[in-house]
């Protein structure tokens, strides 16, 4: 079925080059010189991706994908911008207005195939064995009234006072926001609800919630990788290597809306192994006495679906950024021709790897070759890097 695109600007030529470019290319496309318009093209029409300029007279792109949100969750939402509108992106990130933006001056080529690994990666999600396991998944007691207060305290810009209530009413979550403020990865020492939320920020501290109400609905009678406390600590860890190996690898702080990627990675595990656990038994025994078997292939036989494509599914359902999504979904396989971030998602990938590692196995250490060589680095180079993080 042909896909319908919806470019939103305030210039006429911009819209016209837009027209130019996608002629021919299989997309049927519209235009849009402003928020109203676009809205009632909306109304018209099933837009499959919209992509919106930021600065319009009148509505904004962020106002427009905010309302597009809201009234067409189902439709993919990008934003046009340049990099004056920095403050304005990660608002629209963080609050899931759009999936990711795009910096002028755009790239036809590109922007295209941008498109398609989106479209793409939808339909992965929208896969039918998929949504029949999510289907069955009558009760991640996400505790859903903490969590939607929450979000929309977050959503709403409200005073950390007020945040740092509604995580005080949690004892176990406040727990895990002290303690991840006062690891040795952050530093702080703190035992003020309000002083962590304001050093975590806000991306993390939603991820921490999220994390602890399904980490806290997996029964504790677990063993190995798939107990409670290995899935959590597994996060942590997973959050820090990726931290510390994006500013090693890149020289760069890893950007905001990705920060705590490591901690919801693995969601798709920790929710499968809470509504799964005999299948997951049957997975351990399998891993315990066949060391060379592989999980993932594992999960396909036995539950139909990977941990990876359910975490994809429910952090795109929940509105999380589209390199949060791409980390989840294919940390396993970072050189997938869907991944639009690779830097990003090749570094999840060895974090992920390294942070299975004790301090003493290196040799058995399965890092994806070619992630080796996109960096540019060596097994030695993994080792160092990641027994920093023990000291």
């Amino acid at each position: 079925m042909e896909k319908k695109i919806l470019f939103v600007d305030d210039e006429q030529p911009i819209l016209n080059t837009f027209q130019r470019f996608f002629r021919g290319s299989g997309f049927t496309v519209f235009t849009a010189e402003s928020g109203h318009r676009a809205l009632e093209i909306l109304a018209q029409e099933k837009i499959d991706i919209i992509i919106s300029d930021m600065r319009m007279p009148q509505m904004s792109g962020h106002q427009l994908l905010r309302r597009v949100k809201e009234l067409y969750p189902a439709t993919i939402r990008l934003i046009l911008s340049g990099h004056a509108d920095e403050k304005e992106i990660i608002k629209a990130l963080l609050d899931g207005s759009c999936k990711m933006y795009i910096l002028k001056p755009w790239d036809g080529k590109s922007l295209q195939k941008t498109i398609l690994q989106l479209l793409e990666i939808k339909e992965v999600l929208q896969a039918r064995k998929l949504l029949t396991i999510i289907n069955q998944i009558d009760s991640l007691h996400l505790r859903p009234q903490i969590f939607s207060r929450l979000m929309e305290l977050i959503d709403a810009n409200a005073d950390m006072q007020q945040i740092a209530a509604v995580v005080e009413e949690e004892p176990a979550l406040a727990a895990k926001v002290l303690h991840m403020a006062n690891s040795a990865f952050y530093g702080m020492r703190t035992g003020s609800i309000s002083q962590a939320i304001v050093y975590l920020g806000l991306t993390t501290v939603k991820n921490i919630v999220l994390l602890t109400c399904l980490c806290e609905s997996v029964p504790d009678r677990g063993s190995g990788l798939f107990s409670r406390e290995a899935l959590w600590q597994h996060a942590i860890r997973m959050n820090r290597l990726v931290n510390r190996f994006h500013y090693r690898l890149t020289g760069k702080n890893i950007p905001p809306v990705a920060a705590s990627v490591g901690l919801v990675i693995n969601i798709g595990l920790t929710v499968l192994v809470k509504q799964m656990p005999a299948q997951y038994k049957q997975i351990a025994a399998v891993l315990r006495e066949q060391p060379g078997a592989q999980l993932l292939a594992l999960e396909r036989e036995i539950i139909g679906v990977t941990h990876p494509e359910v975490g994809g599914y429910l952090l795109d359902w929940w509105g999380f950024p589209q390199p949060i999504i791409e980390g989840t979904l294919f940390h396993y396989d970072p050189f997938h021709h869907n991944v639009t971030d690779r830097t990003l998602v090749a570094i999840a990938c060895l974090a992920h790897y390294c942070a299975l590692q004790g301090k003493d196995n290196w040799e058995q250490l399965p890092v994806d070759e070619r992630v080796l060589s996109f960096f540019n680095i060596t097994r030695e180079d993994c080792k160092r890097m990641t027994l920093e993080d023990w000291e």
